[in-house]
């Protein structure tokens, strides 16, 4: 089955805030962090189910070599991401740990 992905735009507006972040603090570490994001999506859309439920209905994906995760969840063919966070944040009642 091939999964439409839907980025919420409170998710695109965290992740320039993260972006522009790590750019301030060390050129080229933004890009890093977008090329990673980037590469979770695909994984998340190839096979969205392959991630654990985490709270009903919410699955986690976490970035590679990143210490971000990816808070998704999947209606038929369409997987939305619902937020993109640090994991030293507190825990989100809403979304699980």
């Amino acid at each position: 089955m091939k999964y439409r992905l839907d980025v919420a735009p409170s998710v695109v507006a965290e992740a320039r805030k993260v972006y522009l972040y790590r750019e301030t603090e060390k050129k080229g570490s933004g890009n890093r962090f977008v090329d990673s994001l980037v590469e979770c999506y695909v994984r998340i859309k190839a096979n969205p189910y392959a991630y654990q439920v985490r709270k009903d209905p919410f699955r986690h994906a976490y970035l590679h070599r990143l210490k971000f995760r990816v808070v998704f969840k999947v209606e038929g063919d369409l997987v939305s991401v619902v937020q993109v966070r640090h994991t030293s944040r507190k825990v989100s009642k809403r979304f699980g740990p």
